[in-house]
């Protein structure tokens, strides 16, 4: 082959199919939803592996994540430039450095491809590679308190295997989606032994999916339906804090609960931006108008409890309703910042933003109304299961509040909608999504949204819930079977790996 050739063929396998196929990979996820194209994007991600040394498994596995996250978390820099206060450059390059840090997981996965090509191809298909995955998956959601942003299992909310979330969770829909994929690469390129394999197992596929418990069966419904009203007061983040605006959000939530009958009225993250101790008049003026009616509001608002106490990120019960939640999940970089004092001095120098709030206790006591256990989280907290498993089996309604303002007209807030719809199918009960700017929702027990508002306009969702009760076997384990597997399934795989390659290779 020509050298011209050569660099054309290798421009080809390193750069532009790896970069496409990662992109192609990001249009399963909201507000897209075409998770084939994710599986598809896979195979051919497996299929560029299936040759490759150790090192180019890993180039070819990082510009896949390249391509992958850049597409799909571009949304940061909104956050980081327009409304953070980063200077361009630095708002770039946090971006890039997330993005490169991101590519890191599946650049690990083709080197461990790469590395452990000599396995038999059956093995390193359905067994290496998922393993691998998952457990960079899993190490994605913990490292720095956890970023499982695009996890794989989100992309299939709305494929025909959703009953299988309330028994493993997101993680495990991930790796079967991607043993799937090896399933497929094997059914193209493997030897005849490993194509009958692959057909044996698609073949048993269906079955397996007949027997698998519907969503119902793990959770029932416990007392009678509560009315609910979720509120999206709708103010974008560039006018949110400014003084002018703070009458007009006031009046807004004021008159908008005020017009409520529902039992539970939910506002979003921080919709009254100031500590609750400089509006208590304002919060009394609301407690007293909810409790009249034997009503409670969810006051998403800053609590600042004394000089020398930090600021939390809090939802207060007001009304009929007594408690309060502080956040107990805070977003690195975002709510807090690891890094040292002279780092946040000079933070201050170039005037950028940043946030250093409290962090609340695992142990609060859940928010009552009319005998309904609320669940809260507040923002990002329901990307972690583990927060929310937190509240059960007490809780039999989710809450979630937050603030996607902060992306305004990106797909952020679909995909972080999705995500919602996640934790509601592996909870196996209801929640109420109360969002700044959109999209609030009321998602069903089973991830299926039953309403919806618009983005960036004002508007709320009044309906009726119902509380459930029991346990799903996810809420009951968690991840930890998936961790074990994944570090003994890489683990094992390491070491054969090792001992495969100080074999001398037979001559040929």
């Amino acid at each position: 082959m020509s050298k011209a050739k050569t660099v054309g063929l290798s421009l080809l396998l390193d750069l532009l199919l790896p970069a496409l196929l990662g992109a192609a990979a990001t249009l399963g996820f909201a507000p897209f939803g075409y998770y084939g194209l994710t599986f598809l994007a896979l195979v051919g991600l497996i299929a560029l592996w299936w040759p490759a040394t150790t090192g180019r498994g890993a180039w070819r596995g990082f510009v896949f994540g390249l391509a992958h996250f850049g597409t799909g978390i571009y949304w940061t820099f909104v956050s980081t430039y327009y409304y953070g206060g980063a200077p361009l450059p630095m708002a770039i390059g946090l971006v890039c450095l997330l993005t490169v840090y991101m590519s890191l997981y599946p650049a690990f996965v083709g080197a461990l491809a790469g590395f452990t090509r000599r396995l038999p191809r059956t093995l390193w298909a359905i067994v290496v590679l998922p393993g691998a995955w998952l457990l960079a998956e899993l190490v994605r959601s913990w490292v720095m308190t956890g970023f499982p942003w695009l996890s794989l299992g989100y992309s299939l909310i709305d494929a025909p295997v959703t009953s299988l979330a309330p028994i493993g969770g997101v993680y495990f829909l991930g790796v079967l989606m991607m043993i799937s994929a090896g399933i497929v690469t094997l059914l193209f390129a493997g030897s005849l032994a490993a194509r009958a394999i692959a057909v044996v197992l698609i073949a048993l596929t269906p079955l397996g999916l007949w027997y698998t418990p519907p969503a119902m069966e793990w959770t029932r419904p416990d007392g009678e339906p509560i009315s609910v009203d979720v509120v999206q007061g709708n103010f974008d983040q560039a006018i949110k804090w400014q003084r002018d605006t703070f009458p007009t959000t006031l009046e807004r939530y004021r008159s908008m609960t005020e017009r409520s009958n529902a039992d539970l009225v939910v506002w979003p993250e921080v919709a009254i931006p100031a500590p609750a101790n400089q509006v208590e008049p304002y919060l009394a003026d609301i407690t007293q108008l909810a409790g009249k009616r034997d009503q409670t509001v969810l006051a998403g608002v800053l609590v600042h409890e004394g000089a020398d106490a930090p600021y939390y990120n809090a939802v207060l019960a007001l009304g009929a309703g007594e408690g309060r939640y502080y956040k107990r999940h805070l977003v690195p970089f975002g709510e807090y910042f690891p890094v040292p004092d002279f780092v946040k001095s000079w933070l201050d120098g170039i005037d950028m933003r940043y946030s250093s709030f409290g962090f609340g206790a695992d142990d609060q006591s859940l928010i009552d109304v009319r005998g309904v256990k609320l669940g809260l989280s507040i923002c990002f907290e329901d990307a972690f299961g583990y927060e929310i498993a937190k509240a059960l089996p007490q809780a039999g309604v989710l809450v979630n509040v937050t603030n996607d303002g902060w992306f305004a007209g990106t797909t952020a807030a679909a995909q972080h909608l999705e995500i919602a719809r996640m934790r509601a199918l592996e909870a196996g009960r209801p929640m109420l999504r109360a969002a700044n700017t959109g999209i609030s929702a009321i998602i069903d027990y089973d991830g299926r949204v039953r309403e919806r508002t618009p983005e960036f306009e004002v508007a709320n969702i009044e309906s009726q819930v119902q509380p459930r009760t029991g346990l799903t076997p996810y809420m009951r384990i968690g991840d930890t079977p998936l961790w074990i597997t994944g570090f003994l399934l890489t683990g094992l795989s390491l070491l054969a790996g090792l001992l495969l390659n100080r074999r001398p290779r037979k001559a040929s």
